[in-house]
């Protein structure tokens, strides 16, 4: 997407993605990752959720186990959602930022 500003460095980092929405319905969407940063993500999914929709997600970076609540931000039908992290752990954090250190 040209001429959007982010707030955090973005990284590919091409996962499986356990997601489920955060309602009473605790509906399962599969996803895969492919870019992280410290303040969200991309999941690449054919079903995407409405921007507003609260998700728990499970996935790996590198080595670590990250668990986080995010919101979806924006939405692209048939490609995938743009998701915000709204509760990220301190491991996970950490997992990120060592990712992002990494040369390309």
């Amino acid at each position: 997407m040209s001429g959007v500003e982010r707030s955090s460095p973005r990284v590919y980092n091409v996962v499986e993605v356990d997601c489920r929405t955060l309602d009473e319905t605790a509906t399962p969407v599969v996803a895969r990752m492919s870019d992280l940063s410290l303040t969200g993500a991309f999941l690449d999914c054919i079903s995407g959720l409405r921007p507003g929709t609260r998700v728990a997600l499970r996935f790996r970076v590198g080595e670590q186990d990250v668990e986080a609540t995010a919101e979806v931000v924006h939405q692209m039908p048939q490609f995938g959602m743009g998701v915000r992290f709204l509760d990220l752990s301190p491991e996970g954090r950490a997992a990120i930022e060592a990712l992002l250190r990494e040369p390309a």
